[in-house]
């Protein structure tokens, strides 16, 4: 198989589930929020929104609300990136989740470990909670990720399957 770094990237990120407490350095986020930019999105609209929650009480809150949750659906990490887009956007789920890939491999380019938290949608989509999300109008959340260090190195990939590729030339 032909490697490169980008392809290296892709097959070593996985998704991390413990993390230490410190927070992400400003230059980092910034970085990272900036491929989130970058991802396509449909149409080129960029019809996406970007929320860096770092609040211990806001993510306190969330933790609350879940219901049937009995572990931190965030992990312990220091900052969770919500994605929203327009309510009415077609392609909103796509458009969040390429913005979100673009920023898991962009944290994992620095060391930083992400996972896809997709959860605490409902939740972040109730009133108390959405309010304090500073959304422009018109925009819910459709999913978000933790990002921090991680407290230790993560497992190694569990074998892929072979039988989920169909080629029709």
């Amino acid at each position: 198989m032909i490697l490169n770094h980008t392809v290296e990237a892709l097959m070593e990120r996985r998704s991390i589930r413990s993390y230490r407490s410190e927070q992400v350095s400003e230059e980092e986020l910034t970085d990272i929020l900036k491929t989130g930019k970058y991802a396509p999105s449909a149409m080129g609209r960029q019809a996406r929104h970007f929320t860096v929650i770092q609040n211990k009480a806001l993510l306190a809150d969330i933790r609350a609300a879940m219901q049937d949750a009995t572990d931190d659906p965030f992990y312990g990490a220091p900052t969770v990136i919500v994605l929203s887009a327009p309510a009415d956007a077609r392609f909103a789920p796509e458009d969040t989740s390429c913005a979100i890939m673009n920023l898991m491999l962009a944290a994992h380019s620095y060391g930083l470990g992400t996972c896809f938290i997709g959860c605490v949608r409902d939740v972040l989509r109730t009133p108390a909670i959405q309010s304090r999300l500073k959304l422009p109008e018109g925009y819910i959340p459709y999913s978000c990720i933790t990002l921090g260090y991680p407290k230790e190195h993560a497992d190694a990939p569990a074998p892929r399957r072979t039988d989920d590729v169909s080629y029709v030339r």
